[in-house]
């Protein structure tokens, strides 16, 4: 009868009780110093607030970049105007050539920025999501390709337009990502 009891003392020994006191902590110190700063803590962005905000300054990129790309192609290369920043200031001599090199830029960077970012969610890559990897890596070295051929002509008209666009996809596809 020499085994421990319960609570684990042997039999006639006294129990000896921890007595711990309970911390009480108040807040009102903490929040007196807050009310006397001038803020509460209501005036501090959640994470959900700041990723908010930051799907927003995406989606105005997004926007500002191919409305930028918009009017490139048809002011600037169409219409021949000279705008700062988007234009040297040469008129551009074969503008269907490099309006069709443009927006055929434009088109290939789109395509191949979504498939690299969210191509794998599409139905057609559920078996293999990595396969929308390799149809962006097809498609981008194809229009380094033509921006290889086309250089001595239309330069600054792919690159531009291909800025564009890759900024504006991005912010996009980006912004859109964190609707979830």
């Amino acid at each position: 009868m020499n085994d421990l009891d319960i609570d684990e003392t042997l039999p006639g020994q006294e129990i000896e009780e921890d007595i711990k006191e309970e911390v009480i902590r108040r807040e009102t110190e903490f929040s007196s110093t807050v009310k006397s700063s001038g803020s509460s803590l209501s005036d501090y962005p959640t994470d959900a607030e700041k990723a908010e905000s930051l799907r927003g300054w995406l989606y105005l990129i997004a926007g500002a970049g191919y409305g930028t790309l918009v009017v490139y192609l048809v002011l600037v290369i169409q219409q021949g105007m000279n705008i700062p920043l988007l234009s040297s200031g040469s008129e551009v001599s074969d503008t269907s050539g490099a309006l069709s090199t443009a927006v055929l830029i434009s088109g290939m960077v789109y395509v191949t920025i979504w498939f690299f970012m969210s191509g794998k969610n599409h139905s057609f890559f559920t078996e293999d999501p990595d396969k929308a990897k390799f149809y962006a890596g097809i498609i981008g070295l194809a229009s380094l390709v033509i921006i290889a051929i086309s250089w001595e002509d239309h330069q600054r008209e792919m690159i531009i337009s291909a800025i564009l666009t890759a900024v504006s996809t991005w912010s996009y596809i980006r912004s859109s990502e964190m609707k979830a």
